[in-house]
């Protein structure tokens, strides 16, 4: 089995009781961006997309952003 790195964003909002437009609001993202972030579709983030995320949600441990799960690609 593979490995994937995984954005945990829908944790995050749903922790926070966030829908995306208040992650919008809290970053300097745009609803396209966060909507491609929410439903995967990203597959590479920018520094910049990183540090907005880890600054709205007030993230200390990158393990909190991101999970590492297993795939059936191989």
């Amino acid at each position: 089995m593979a490995k994937e790195i995984k954005l945990r964003l829908r944790v995050l909002l749903a922790e926070r009781e966030w829908e995306q437009k208040d992650l919008v609001e809290r970053t300097n993202l745009t609803n396209r961006a966060v909507s491609d972030l929410y439903n995967e579709k990203t597959k590479s983030y920018t520094k910049n997309t990183l540090s907005e995320l880890v600054n709205a949600f007030e993230i200390t441990d990158m393990n909190e952003l991101f999970k590492i799960v297993e795939t059936e690609k191989e």
